[in-house]
């Protein structure tokens, strides 16, 4: 039974790993972490985000990066789940207040419980014999 847990838990923290997306702090990244965070923002973009933070100072409000040239509405509503103020990634390896979004520990909370409930439902009806890693490693596929 705990074979069969290990098992839930690991392949929902690689899920979540996949879904989970950073947050990018637009006030303090870099142009490489915006580059490759931010769907539309490559690096003359990422760039003129540092140009006008640097000249106007920090964002007050997401939406104030419509002020960026060639970030429009369509571009905005794109990243703007994705986009902080105060957290979030600044440079390679480097995260703000928080890290990761709360989308990812919620989430993980959430595969938790199921693997629990999982795990209750199954009770004794689980038998492990030769063949469970067999049926595990088939069924995560």
């Amino acid at each position: 039974m705990k074979y069969v847990v290990s098992l839930l838990l690991v392949a929902g923290s690689l899920f979540a790993s996949t879904v989970s997306a950073e947050l990018v702090n637009i006030n303090k990244a870099s142009a490489e972490i915006m580059q490759e965070h931010l769907k539309g923002i490559g690096a003359k973009k990422a760039e003129a985000i540092i140009s006008y933070r640097t000249e106007h100072g920090e964002f007050k409000n997401l939406e104030d990066i419509k002020e960026v040239k060639g970030i429009g509405d369509a571009l905005f509503e794109k990243i703007k789940a994705d986009i902080s103020l105060d957290q979030g990634l600044t440079t390679n390896g480097a995260a703000g207040a928080e890290g990761k979004t709360k989308v990812t520990s919620k989430l993980e909370d959430k595969l938790e419980d199921k693997a629990t409930k999982a795990d209750a439902k199954a009770g004794s009806e689980i038998k492990l014999d030769k063949e469970t890693p067999k049926k595990a490693t088939e069924l995560a596929d």
